[in-house]
């Protein structure tokens, strides 16, 4: 996607009060981006945007197509910018660069909060969140993984530190997953004494940075026990 559009008819330089239309001005997906975060996640719209900027909804729509492309350029703006914040350690031991980006990336996501599920990879926008994916896998080839062995492990990495940041963004909006009510409320039509372990489980609502510090450590111990494998047998 074009960052910039030619003849596309913006605010005029230097409105401090409410926007007029005033000289012509290109829009791009930075303005865009940048006038979205102004708005609220749950009144994200292209009407909303557009009336930040001054101009009209259909001016939008060559840079975002609609809704859920503004959503997606918002969510990825605050996520690369998050990631950007964190510097991996080098020079460390691969677990504790693993352990880091696992924690960074977790809280990018809820940095990112209701809109994380429209995170997407868009062209040369994006290209920020790769930089500690590079290094994830430099540390975990360097370790002596091979390359398919590494491929695999970034993805569960990857991917359980984005549920856990999802869990959290979940506990944020209803305090409990949204899940747990329908359980509770299964849980009411039997006998009290019937499916204890689980009634135990429901009641212990652990804190997110637990649950994640819990999964990486059973991802990191498996790994590592791969990892004295394939240098035993090598």
């Amino acid at each position: 996607m074009s960052g910039e559009a030619r003849g596309v008819s913006d605010a005029a330089d230097g409105d401090a009060g409410p926007r007029r239309r005033g000289r012509p001005r290109q829009l791009s997906l930075e303005r865009i981006a940048s006038a979205a975060r102004k708005v609220a996640p749950e009144a994200l719209t292209m009407q909303a945007v557009a009336d930040e900027l001054g101009v009209d909804p259909k001016a939008l729509n060559y840079h975002v197509g609609d809704r859920e492309g503004l959503r997606e350029l918002v969510a990825l703006d605050i996520f690369e910018t998050e990631l950007a914040r964190v510097a991996l350690p080098v020079d460390r031991e691969w677990r504790e660069v693993v352990r880091s980006y696992a924690v960074a990336l977790r809280d990018a996501v809820v940095q990112v909060g209701v809109l994380a599920s429209s995170v997407r990879l868009s062209g040369a926008r994006g290209l920020g969140t790769l930089a500690p994916v590079e290094r994830v896998l430099e540390a975990l080839v360097g370790a002596g993984f091979d390359i398919h062995d590494a491929r695999i492990a970034l993805t569960l990495i990857t991917e359980t530190s984005f549920s856990s940041g999802m869990h959290a963004v979940l506990l944020a909006q209803h305090r409990v997953h949204p899940d747990v009510p329908g359980v509770l409320s299964a849980l009411e039509t039997v006998d009290e004494r019937e499916l204890p372990v689980l009634r135990e489980v429901i009641a212990d609502q652990e804190a997110d940075d637990d649950q994640l510090d819990f999964k990486m450590t059973v991802i990191l111990d498996g790994l590592d026990r791969l990892l004295i494998r394939k240098r035993a047998s090598g």
